[in-house]
This record gives C-alpha cells, structure tokens and sequence, in this order.
C-alpha cells in the first residue's frame, strides 16, 4: 500500500464514522457530555441584569462556533467530524450563548444546516428556536452571524433572507437603527432595552445575488431584509489549529495588534481547536491506529479537561477586547460560560 492508499485509508476509518460512536470511548468526553457530567447552567437572563450604561461592545459575550451542527442526526455519515455542539441552539441561549453560529445550505425545496457536506435539521426551526428564547427573554440580545456552506440558488438565499425578517420582524437591528442610534462606539444596553430591538444579523459575501431582474448588493440586502455584512460590525480571525497553547498564543498576539479603528468593531475570539487532515505518512498512521481523530468532540478534553487554563488565560490579561468568546461544545465549560458572564460584573464602563 502506498502512502496515497495510506491517506485514503485514514481519512475513510477516522472521518467515515458517526456521532454516536464518540459516546463509548471512555476516555474521551462523550457528545452526550453536559446532561450527567457537567452542571447545568441557567443564564437565561443574564443580560437584562447589565448595567443600563454599558457599551455593546464592552460586553463580553459566550458565543458557539457550529452552533446548530447539534441538528445533525447523530446516524448521519461523517456526523462525528460534522458536530461542534450537543445542545439545541435554545439550550444553548440558555446557557449564556448570544452569539450563534449559524452554518446552512439549500437542499431541494428547503433550506438546512451544513457543516462541509453534512446536512442537519431546518433552519426554519433554528431561528424559532431563537425566538421563542427571545419571547420569553425580552431584555437579552442575540447576534447571529449566518454563513452559506454550499451553493444556493438566487431563490433560495432570497428565501433565507425572507425568513429571517418574517421570524424575527421588529426585533432587528434595521438599516436606519444603524445610521442614527445603533453605533458600536456608543450603543449601550439600556439603548437596545429601550427601543425592544435584540437581534441582529449578519451574513457574508455569498448573499448578495441578482433575482428577477434586481440586484440584492449590500446596502439593498441591508435596507429591506436588516442583514447586514458582517464585516461592517465584526472582527473574526479563525486560528486553524490543532494546539491549545498555539491557539491561546494565537488569540493574545490577535487581540494585542489590534488598531484603535478595530476597536470600534465587535471582536470574535475563536477559542476553537480545529482538527487537521494528515500531511505525512506519521499523522496517516497516527489516523489509521485511532491515536488522532479528525472528530472536533476529541479535541475539547485537550482544550477544556482544566477549565482554569482558559479562565486564567482570560482572567489575567483583563484590558485587552475580549468581546465575543467563540467556543466548541459549550455545555462542556460551564464554569467557564458562568466566568465570561461574571466579568460583565466587575469591568467599569467605558
């Protein structure tokens, strides 16, 4: 066998495998870890308790990267490398979640969560998972960066847009709220409270298209549906490694080059291990022998069997934008969810 046969080899036993499976390896978190193992958190209302003066974008914020890869049947192929969560997106909002993750793709008549070529659950019933979180927590604020994993059809990324105004409706932050009051250098939370507006949403490149003879650029995306491109109010950098002490040194060296002019963004820190296919004969071997999974679930123990890594990390360098915290598996860092939100607490205003 060649090493091409080796790689083939390796990526059908580790990537061809499903979620279910993850479940019996003891000595690895379960997906199902969080409803025995872990605590529950119950952060339902976390941000209606916020001081009425502090900025948007002085808030930190738990989010989840993938956040609706936990629809993705656990018997579906590749389901094993597809999962990033076990919880419902509702279950996560109540956790602390207000940042979502939201990955689709058109498949025949609808539209459905996608992680690369694996397909989960509706996101018709994603986004009213959301509101239905909403209607029960008025005072809480969701942002919801929605990002197209396959090729949709004019008709279908135009029928995304409509379902996300149709659901969500006078909750959005609008075109016009961004122009007058909903500037990140001075929105503050008593502002969003006041005006009952706690959506917002973005989207990426891919939702600007021509249908029926109009083009849905930009700003025509921005004034009729209230989506707004996410590089106009956010920060991301994905770090794309396998290493927590390379993640977490990739993260500090983000945050500290950031400009003053970045600074009036909202900033997402991904602190996401990211599994990596082989580059040499080792890794393939590594693969083919179960020493190294391609699944996101066997990187979480590195990166959260001590919690007091990531909350010292944190913790300890207190003036840099923290923001955004994006993170895999949340039910599987409770104390460390409860910690992002404590911090709110004890940082004066700017």
């Amino acid at each position: 066998m060649n090493a091409a046969d080796c790689l083939c080899s390796a990526l059908a036993l580790n990537c061809c495998q499903f979620a279910f499976l993850s479940q019996k390896k003891k000595s690895s978190p379960p997906r199902s870890i969080g409803s025995s193992s872990y605590p529950k958190n119950n952060n339902n209302d976390w941000m209606s308790k916020l001081d009425a003066n502090k900025k948007l974008r002085d808030v930190v914020i738990p989010g989840t990267h993938n956040s609706a890869s936990s629809t993705i049947s656990k018997w579906a192929l590749f389901s094993g490398v597809a999962a990033c969560q076990n919880l419902t997106v509702h279950q996560q909002l109540n956790e602390g979640a207000r940042y979502l993750d939201v990955r689709i793709c058109g498949h025949k008549d609808d539209i459905v969560i996608s992680h690369g070529i694996v397909k989960g659950g509706k996101l018709s019933d994603v986004v009213d998972e959301v509101e239905a979180f909403l209607c029960d927590n008025p005072k809480e604020f969701v942002i919801i960066e929605i990002k197209d994993e396959g090729s949709m059809t004019s008709s279908q990324k135009h029928q995304v847009l409509h379902l996300i105004q149709s659901t969500f409706g006078e909750r959005m932050i609008t075109y016009k709220d961004l122009q007058t009051w909903f500037q990140l250098k001075q929105v503050t939370m008593g502002d969003i409270r006041r005006r009952q507006k706690n959506v917002l949403i973005l989207i990426h490149n891919s939702f600007y298209f021509h249908r029926q003879g109009i083009e849905y650029d930009m700003k025509m995306v921005a004034k009729e549906f209230a989506c707004f491109h996410n590089s106009t109010l956010l920060h991301d950098k994905w770090h794309n490694t396998t290493n927590s002490s390379d993640l977490l040194h990739r993260n500090l060296t983000h945050l500290r080059h950031l400009s003053r002019y970045d600074r009036d963004y909202m900033i997402c820190n991904q602190l996401v291990l990211t599994p990596q296919p082989p580059r040499n004969l080792f890794d393939t071997v590594h693969l083919l022998f179960g020493l190294k999974s391609l699944q996101p679930i066997s990187l979480v123990k590195q990166l959260y069997q001590k919690e007091d890594v990531l909350h010292c990390f944190v913790r300890d360098r207190p003036g840099l934008h923290w923001n955004i915290v994006s993170l895999d598996f949340i039910d599987c860092c409770p104390r460390f969810i409860n910690f992002l939100i404590e911090i709110n607490s004890s940082r004066s205003n700017t």
